[in-house]
């Protein structure tokens, strides 16, 4: 019952987010515009908030971190290069080869594996998920730019590098991962003086309370943008994205860490866990949209990995709650 009582009051307040905003769009409360800006909001505002508050919240770097790092770095690369395999040899359509690779290794870890972590750890959990983000997003994004136009391209049209650094280097997520290290490197020089306490405390406030309303509406914002439809067609493609992101990814990414790292604890396997065990990234559909890539399966994608995850979470966290991990 105890552990029962901590994976149910662990995910269920995620998940009673995304309901709460599906309903409210289900009721016009939001409108499509609403929802158009306020995930725009987050994502330049809140999120780069949010990074940056994790970042700067780091005492002392732990060992820990670089292995966490390092690791995080080589599951995501072996999981595309196994989701890569598996689209160019089972996979006909080449608009959705880009879209199924990347429920093979990318997840909504900014979104829900951030408050997943912080859910399970608190303050304890959130700089872990950071320092994770950190490796993830240039990954994510770099990775995703190429993979959605590799296989779409027309005739001898190249991918630009200049557009994907560009990209990855006005993120703003990668924008408060690099303002957090800034000013975290800079501390020890600054004779005491803090950005939290100091005579600039409320730059510090304001960044924090921005930080604070990130994930309730990040997540709320998710579900008003679900949108269910009948896609009997494209059943095969959704099966496989499903199994390949909610059970390949953190049956494999978990087992790796435990024997390659036992020294991970609760803190690094709560982050591990939402890493691997998010749904597809609402990014990936968005930009499978604008790069003429499938939309339709990767909305559906989006949608149902995001409702079934809140069973295999749950099963992911009852699991290692009862072996006393969490």
């Amino acid at each position: 019952m105890d552990t029962f009582l901590f994976s149910f009051n662990a995910i269920l307040p995620i998940i009673c987010l995304v309901l709460l905003g599906y309903v409210l769009r289900r009721n016009n409360i939001f409108t499509d515009e609403f929802l158009k800006v306020g995930n725009k909001f987050v994502f330049s505002f809140c999120f780069f908030s949010t990074m940056f508050m994790n970042i700067y919240g780091i005492q002392s770097f732990d060992p820990v971190y670089r292995d966490l790092t390092v690791f995080a770095a080589l599951a995501i690369i072996s999981l595309m290069a196994i989701g890569l395999v598996f689209v160019l040899l089972f996979v006909k359509d080449p608009a959705q080869k880009g879209v199924l690779l990347q429920s093979f290794y990318r997840s909504n870890f900014a979104i829900i594996g951030i408050p997943l972590a912080q859910s399970l750890f608190g303050d304890r959990g959130g700089p872990a998920a950071a320092i994770v983000l950190a490796v993830t997003i240039p990954l994510y994004n770099v990775s995703s730019v190429i993979f959605l136009t590799v296989f779409v391209r027309e005739g001898n049209q190249k991918i630009a590098l200049g557009k994907i650094l560009y990209r990855v280097a006005t993120n703003p997520l990668i924008d408060g991962i690099c303002a957090g290290f800034v000013c975290l490197l800079l501390r020890p020089h600054l004779n005491g003086w803090t950005l939290k306490d100091g005579n600039l405390r409320f730059i510090y406030k304001t960044i924090e309370n921005l930080a604070r309303i990130t994930s309730p509406m990040a997540l709320i914002i998710l579900g008003g943008q679900f949108k269910f439809s009948a896609a009997k067609h494209l059943l095969p493609q959704i099966t496989v994205g499903v199994i390949a992101r909610l059970v390949l990814a953190p049956v494999l990414g978990l087992t790796a860490a435990h024997f390659l790292f036992p020294g991970f604890g609760g803190p690094e396997f709560a982050a591990l866990t939402a890493l691997f065990g998010s749904p597809v990234a609402v990014a990936s559909a968005i930009m499978a949209v604008q790069m003429h890539n499938d939309g339709e399966l990767a909305n559906q994608l989006l949608v149902w990995t995001t409702l079934l995850s809140s069973v295999t979470i749950f099963c992911i966290i009852a699991f290692f709650r009862a072996w006393g991990i969490f």
